[in-house]
């Protein structure tokens, strides 16, 4: 596969487009409307929004604009400039992003992603919920039953962070370590810094905080502020509400999980498949982002990596998608007659370019690995099915 150009033949096509339908029809049950941004933006916009691997060029005038590297920005610039007397609003997206990306497992810098963004005048833990919901249901609608989505709280590390005073840039560090569940990395930083062994042991202790109710029950441990309390609250809500919707099988916590600090305000989360060591989905809420486009809203959502479920698909599933449902052929003379018939026909038909005789009909319908076709000569449009 070239990871910089990314060319979708037929299956991955046909897997596309049946996420794109499958995932906006989810949405919109909810209410979200699609919205198309533009895939060009000011490069030094971009750049101030966290951009640093977008994709840049000059253009004619001489300024420097860039591709777009991911959806929310926009989405939310949209919502921000929006003057509604109905709150929240609710939008959802399908479409290209495009990033400079290293090599590294799962990246593409160009990419497909499927998502929905709630923006609200108001901190709602039922929103939090419907965005949950909703990221569990997708990835249900689109046929997977084994994975797991991971819930974290950004606030529960911050309240850690400002018990043992450490500075904003530290914590920043400090959090991309947790986050990768680095043991030894906490550690070293951590040392360096001149801090206590005892505290050291707290944040290794962190990258241990995952899995079910009984981890929720445990950072209280760790705990000392209201900012971490109020974290867990929310999350035990959160798991507890979920839990009786019936969807326990599919979420874990994860008190480790505190990548950007300076970017999301709350709860975090990703989806993740087996037999794939990177995420397929992930959001959270950032109550921050609007207010950079004149505007203070409260806002969370998430993305599907789009390739990546067609990848996982294609590795490990038992894909058995036809091209065409059916096809139709024509004898020499009945061109006309043929397409008539085949634009009244509400399948997807393989139509044969050239008039041939029925037996070399049945050769390329077996070929085409179809279940029928039709077949148009002076006795009318008959119908036949592809024997094995």
């Amino acid at each position: 596969m070239n990871k910089k150009f990314m060319d979708y033949y037929q299956l991955p096509a046909i897997l596309l487009e049946q996420i794109r339908q499958k995932t906006i029809t989810l949405f919109s049950k909810f209410g979200y409307q699609l919205v198309e941004t533009s895939v060009f933006e000011d490069y030094e916009r971009s750049k101030s929004l966290d951009g640093q691997n977008a994709i840049k060029f000059m253009d004619a005038d001489g300024s420097i604009i860039a591709l777009r590297d991911e959806f929310t920005p926009k989405v939310a610039e949209i919502a921000a400039k929006r003057s509604e007397k109905v709150y929240p609003i609710k939008y959802c997206y399908f479409g290209k992003a495009f990033q400079f990306l290293q090599y590294d497992a799962g990246d593409l810098r160009e990419f497909f992603q499927s998502g929905i963004e709630n923006f609200h005048i108001s901190d709602n833990i039922y929103i939090d919920l419907e965005v949950l919901i909703l990221a569990v249901e997708s990835l249900l609608q689109l046929g997977f039953d084994n994975f797991t989505i991971d819930i974290g709280e950004v606030n529960f590390f911050k309240g850690i962070a400002n018990d043992y005073e450490i500075d904003d840039t530290s914590s920043e560090m400090l959090c991309k370590l947790v986050d990768k569940k680095d043991y030894i990395g906490i550690e070293n930083f951590l040392i360096k810094k001149g801090i206590s062994e005892k505290v050291i042991d707290i944040f290794r202790s962190l990258t241990r905080l995952y899995g079910k109710k009984d981890k929720i029950d445990e950072a209280y441990n760790f705990a000392k502020n209201e900012i971490s309390k109020c974290a867990i609250e929310r999350l035990k809500e959160i798991y507890e509400k979920m839990t009786r919707l019936g969807y326990e099988k599919y979420i874990s916590i994860d008190f480790s999980m505190v990548k950007h600090l300076n970017y999301y305000t709350g709860i975090i989360f990703s989806g993740y498949l087996p037999k794939m060591g990177y995420s397929v989905l992930n959001g959270g809420r950032y109550d921050n982002l609007c207010e950079r486009f004149g505007k203070k809203l409260y806002a969370i959502g998430f993305a599907l990596g789009v390739d990546r479920l067609v990848n996982w698909l294609i590795k490990n599933s038992n894909l058995k998608i036809s091209l065409y449902r059916s096809a139709m052929f024509y004898h020499q003379g009945f061109f006309e007659v043929a397409v008539k018939e085949l634009l009244n026909l509400e399948d997807e038909t393989y139509f044969y370019s050239e008039p041939v005789d029925i037996q070399k009909a049945e050769v390329i319908a077996k070929g085409l690995k179809i279940n029928e076709f039709y077949y148009v000569c002076e006795d009318g449009i008959k119908r036949f099915s592809v024997e094995e």
